[in-house]
């Protein structure tokens, strides 16, 4: 007899990055890791520009609506080329609100910039890992390090208690998102869509919504939770 999972399988495309060989999975890890690395230094430095001194909700709700457009178009064209190359092209307006929002955020004393610290660790361990990339590993490898340098700015800079502690529990989430995303989005990316992969870093925060109605109509489909007559 064939009980189903209480939870729906993991969408996956064919000919993703897990049915390649390891040293190309872990080849994709890393690009994928250094490049979300640069985008991020990139944006850490667009924010240092001029901006509009809107208040963070403008930025925040413009970045939002692009991932959110993003995401449709994922679902609409899943598995197609086409959609990484779309995707793709999208990057660069991504990093462009991130940083505006990243700027309002750090203005109002929301220490968002702590995740560059723990992404950047995260590509020490991509590199120092050599052929044993781990993502249990690579989380806590690159967490202790990154608390450390953070306790240490927070003292240097004099930081006030909330703010240091924000700052701390934002890196940690921030990781475990990036760890738990990367490991994922390896089922729906192919060995060159590393770009692709880059923006589903910033896209599959919406994955939560997406992931619900999915349980859902599991639950539906199987009559999981009906009771039996």
């Amino acid at each position: 007899m064939y009980v189903p999972n209480y939870v729906p399988e993991p969408l996956e495309v064919p000919g993703n990055v897990t049915l390649a060989s390891y040293l190309s999975r872990v080849r994709f890890i890393r690009r994928v890791t250094f490049l979300h690395l640069a985008g991020m230094i990139f944006a850490a430095a667009l924010a240092f520009i001029r901006w509009p001194e809107l208040g963070w909700l403008p930025p925040l709700a413009s970045l939002s609506l692009v991932l959110a457009v993003l995401d449709l178009l994922r679902i609409w064209l899943r598995g197609q080329s086409s959609e990484a190359s779309v995707s793709s092209l999208a990057l660069p307006l991504i990093l462009v609100f991130a940083a505006w929002s990243a700027r309002e955020l750090v203005v109002g004393k929301v220490p968002v910039w702590s995740a560059l610290v723990g992404v950047g660790w995260s590509a020490v361990y991509a590199v120092a890992c050599g052929k044993d990339y781990s993502f249990v590993g690579g989380y806590l490898l690159a967490l202790i390090p990154s608390t450390i340098v953070l306790a240490a700015l927070s003292i240097q800079f004099h930081y006030g208690g909330w703010e240091a502690a924000a700052a701390l529990l934002f890196n940690a989430a921030y990781l475990f998102y990036f760890a738990y995303d990367l490991a994922s989005l390896m089922a729906r990316r192919r060995e060159e869509e590393v770009l692709a992969g880059v923006v589903d870093l910033y896209r599959d925060v919406f994955n939560f919504f997406g992931y619900f109605v999915r349980v859902l109509r599991h639950w539906k489909k199987h009559r999981i939770w009906v009771q039996p007559h």
